[in-house]
C-alpha cells in the first residue's frame, strides 16, 4: 500500500476499541531505540470472548533480537487481562520456523497440524495453543 494508505490504516486501527468479539485488533511493534514501526501483532477475540488467536510479522532486518518474543509476551499478557478468553491459538505455516520458535518461547504449546490451501498453495498448518494461567 502507499504511504497514504498506511497512515490512513494505522490512523484507523489507533482510533478502533480493543478487544471487540468477533474482530481482530493490529498492535505497532516498534524498534526499541527509535520507535520506528518494524512489525505487527494482530489479535483476534471470538464471538463469545471465550478464544482468542495471536498472529505476527516482523520485518527481516528486525528479527533475531528478541523485540517480537517480547512484544508478542506483553500483547498477550494485555490480552489476558483485558478479556475472558480461556486460550489463545498461534497458526502457522509449518515452514515458518521462526514463528514455531516464537510461539514455544512464549509458552504456547503443539495441538494439531492440518491441511489448508493458503493463497492459492497447499500447506501444512501447525496449531500451537496457550492456555490462560490466572494461577
Amino acid at each position: 500500500m502507499s504511504d497514504t494508505e498506511a497512515l490512513e490504516f494505522l490512523d484507523d486501527v489507533h482510533r478502533a476499541p480493543l478487544f471487540m468479539p468477533g474482530h481482530w485488533v493490529q498492535l505497532g511493534i516498534a524498534e526499541p531505540e527509535s520507535d520506528a514501526l518494524i512489525g505487527d501483532i494482530g489479535l483476534y477475540l471470538s464471538e463469545d470472548g471465550a478464544a482468542g488467536e495471536v498472529g505476527f510479522t516482523l520485518q527481516p532486518a528486525s528479527q533475531g533480537r528478541g523485540v517480537a518474543t517480547h512484544a508478542v509476551r506483553e500483547a498477550l499478557q494485555l490480552f489476558f487481562s483485558a478479556t475472558g478468553v480461556a486460550r489463545v491459538l498461534g497458526i502457522t505455516d509449518e515452514r515458518n520456523i521462526p514463528s514455531i520458535k516464537l510461539l514455544e518461547r512464549v509458552g504456547f504449546k503443539f495441538i494439531e497440524s492440518r491441511q489448508v490451501v493458503f493463497r492459492g498453495e497447499p500447506c501444512t498448518e501447525r496449531v500451537y495453543a496457550l492456555p490462560r494461567n490466572d494461577g
